[in-house]
């Protein structure tokens, strides 16, 4: 694991980390850290690495993180779309399966 991450992928965890908890409520924790990469790419941080930087700001907000996104398959386009001033996160919305939040 690293620890030397640059202020512009810290910034960006947090910010999107923000903007799809106040609009979706739920932070897909893959699929939310996979979006961080790809916007990260320069950067060469691991998946794992950025799953770990955004479960960190979800706990701080309290907010709630679904683990099992990429399970499916390939990461999911998604059908949401979550905007933060000039940037953008897309989360995936549509899963169809059954369970319960409690």
């Amino acid at each position: 694991m690293r620890y030397d991450y640059s202020a512009q992928l810290r910034e960006d965890v947090y910010s999107i980390v923000c903007a799809v908890f106040r609009t979706v409520g739920i932070i897909e924790l893959t699929a939310v850290a996979e979006r961080i990469r790809l916007k990260n790419l320069a950067e060469n941080v691991a998946l794992e690495d950025i799953e770990h930087l955004v479960m960190q700001a979800a706990q701080l907000h309290g907010a709630p993180i679904e683990f099992d996104t990429l399970s499916y398959g390939l990461a999911p386009s998604g059908n949401g779309h979550v905007e933060n001033g000039d940037e953008s996160a897309t989360v995936h919305l549509g899963l169809q399966r059954s369970g319960s939040m409690q």
